[in-house]
């Protein structure tokens, strides 16, 4: 049997030959771009690289007569990529490390690879272009996130043009992430207001007198009805409403995601689980596993109906913001390490330590409450947990950037990012 080999390939040093036998290969060739299936029977190179043009990927050749090989400004998108063997089987066990420019696989057959590069927006470059900032340098949950208990992500976002923040500002805010097109999603620094329920129908009085009206066999509260909604982004006296007028202009109407996950169900799911969860892209059960005179529930998240522009933070991005997440849930009993391994926590951001916070995440029927009518939130001993809707707590107002905008600044606190136009 042939012994599997194990093949590094180092880009930056394997592609400067293979680059060049790319260009020497197609420069006689019609303006049309083969087909792959042609590239892999020519056997004549190992990688062929495409940039993201407008909505479709085209071939790239490199620049400067094939000096530079990767095109400046561009990510490679690990999920298009791929590598196939000689016969045009995909290598499943390959690996990418955008750190070091390598591809490693195993394969008992020469492997030919199809790198697909996506354009980096302005405003991801700016904020990955600050040194040791505590941004993630790949995906996370989705995002490019910032992690840690150190991190440079202070945006003033006062007025267009300038900045003028202090730390202790209203104004102040803190990005927790940039997506792939280049959004920037932030959160208010300092809480807003004082304390706001999530929904007041669903009140202690009112869970007592219906103990049989769980949710699911009744009507679910629901986000885009309820008063937290209208705190947030009603059309006077909102938190909305109190922004500048050219930083409302530069808030992206947004999909937003809703749904519920249990308690007890929540207690062994990690950040990813969250995440995969809270937006849709697998089932969540959001009963308790306990329980066996309950229906398993295993509908997913789903979109609102309608965009809107303010919301609160996920589960998973509180998990995600923090470098001990294992400690973030209730049930592990080292929940200041779950504080102290991040950034967001609000007593660090000029709340007080008996601060209860909202998030979006419902929790729906579960034996931990018996009801339904509760909310995830981030208790001052910086673990998750939750509590009624009814009962008042802190809000940190979300919402994410227009991709388009433009940044200066470096993220400190005496330096904060700013919008430029």
């Amino acid at each position: 049997m042939e012994k599997k080999k194990i093949i590094v390939l180092a880009l930056s040093v394997i592609l400067i030959m293979s680059m060049y036998m790319t260009y020497r290969t197609y420069e006689n060739k019609p303006k049309e771009l083969p087909e792959e299936k042609e590239k892999i029977e020519t056997k004549r190179k190992q990688f062929a690289m495409f940039i993201k043009e407008g909505d479709k990927y085209v071939e790239y050749h490199g620049e400067n007569g094939n000096k530079d090989l990767f095109p400046e400004g561009y990510k490679l998108n690990e999920e298009q990529s791929r590598c196939e063997d000689i016969d045009g089987n995909k290598i499943e066990d390959i690996s990418f490390d955008t750190n070091t420019n390598s591809i490693t696989i195993t394969s008992n057959k020469t492997a030919y690879c199809y790198l697909y590069f996506d354009k980096v927006p302005q405003t991801l470059q700016a904020l990955q272009s600050q040194a040791d900032s505590g941004l993630s340098t790949d995906l996370v949950g989705g995002m490019y996130r910032y992690q840690g208990s150190s991190v440079n992500n202070y945006i003033c976002l006062k007025q267009i043009g300038t900045g003028g923040c202090s730390d202790k500002s209203n104004e102040m805010y803190r990005i927790i992430g940039i997506t792939p097109e280049g959004n920037i999603k932030v959160m208010k620094q300092t809480k807003y207001g004082n304390t706001y329920v999530w929904d007041s129908e669903y009140s202690t009085k009112f869970i007592y007198e219906k103990q049989s009206s769980f949710c699911g066999t009744y009507t679910c509260p629901e986000w885009p009805s309820s008063e937290i909604y209208t705190t947030l982004n009603g059309s006077s006296n909102s938190f909305l409403s109190t922004l500048n007028s050219e930083i409302q202009n530069k808030i992206a109407d947004w999909e937003w995601w809703y749904g519920d996950i249990g308690y007890d169900y929540a207690k062994d799911l990690t950040e990813d689980n969250l995440y995969q969860i809270e937006t849709g892209q697998t089932h969540s059960q959001y009963y308790s596993k306990t329980r066996t005179d309950l229906d398993i529930q295993t509908g997913k998240w789903q979109k609102m109906d309608s965009k809107f522009k303010i919301g609160l933070i996920y589960l998973h991005d509180y998990y995600y913001q923090s470098t001990t997440s294992d400690n973030c849930h209730y049930k592990n009993g080292k929940y200041s390490e779950c504080k102290d391994g991040g950034w967001m926590h609000i007593s660090k951001n000029g709340g007080t330590t008996s601060d209860d916070e909202w998030t979006m995440s419902r929790i729906g029927r579960d034996s931990a409450t018996g009801d339904g009518f509760d909310a995830w939130s981030i208790r001052p001993g910086g673990y998750s947990y939750y509590n009624y809707l009814g009962f008042p707590m802190a809000i940190r107002p979300v919402f994410y950037l227009m991709s388009d905008v433009k940044l200066d600044g470096a993220g400190t606190t005496t330096k904060p990012f700013y919008i430029v136009s």
